[in-house]
């Protein structure tokens, strides 16, 4: 296989959006906070994707990798944080694929909470952005039924000890870049920014309006 060229990679920020519920619970609510960091650091000692230089990672950082997904870059073993240069193209890749969920689990209409990251994204990646896709077909299919094509290279670099794979969403018209991140090493500084909030009115899915606390 012809393995893509890296580039270096320096976003600060870049976005990442999540589901969640409003107001947050939080975990470890009524667990002395010097404890945390504590909490963190075994997470890493006994999970072998966490512990190549994430002693002290937040949880947004960790989950993707402890709670691996398939995605266009991911698969049920290997996790990837999944992040965009904007929140404009963040947003494109949520709402379709929040889409498919609803279609899915045939769910009535109704809204719901997402919680946008801001983080760091730094390291080398693998470009895949543009028309340096073209040398791989299959890869960036729009078609998220077809990802064997995407899943195998991600393997065979993540073998390679690739630390992720930069793209260019299908979802946003304007192709914003995004990012695999296949080591934790690489994210840096996440941390949740707003909410926003999403209607799945039974055949597609909308971005509201931002969700604050009052006062």
């Amino acid at each position: 296989m012809k393995t893509p060229a890296r580039a270096n990679i320096h976003w600060a920020p870049a976005f990442r959006i999540i589901a969640t519920r409003f107001p947050a619970v939080n975990l470890w609510e009524g667990v002395d906070p010097v404890m945390w960091d504590r909490l963190d650091q075994v997470e890493a000692m006994t999970n072998p994707r966490l512990a190549v230089g994430v002693s002290k990672a937040s949880s947004y950082i960790q989950w993707p990798f402890a709670n691996p997904r398939p995605g266009r870059f991911s698969t049920d073993t290997l996790g990837a944080f999944y992040a965009a240069q904007n929140e404009q193209g963040a947003v494109a890749e949520t709402v379709f694929h929040q889409a498919i969920r609803c279609r899915e689990d045939q769910l009535d209409p109704h809204d719901f909470d997402m919680r946008v990251l801001k983080a760091e994204v730094e390291g080398r990646f693998h470009d895949l952005r543009g028309k340096r896709a073209d040398a791989y077909p299959g890869v960036m299919d729009p078609d998220p039924t077809r990802r064997g094509a995407s899943q195998a290279l991600a393997v065979e670099l993540y073998q390679q000890g690739s630390q992720g794979i930069a793209y260019s969403s299908v979802r946003d018209e304007e192709g914003t870049p995004c990012v695999a991140a296949f080591d934790p090493a690489t994210i840096k500084r996440c941390a949740h920014l707003r909410y926003l909030t999403y209607r799945w009115d039974g055949v597609k899915v909308d971005p509201l309006y931002e969700k604050k606390p009052l006062a």
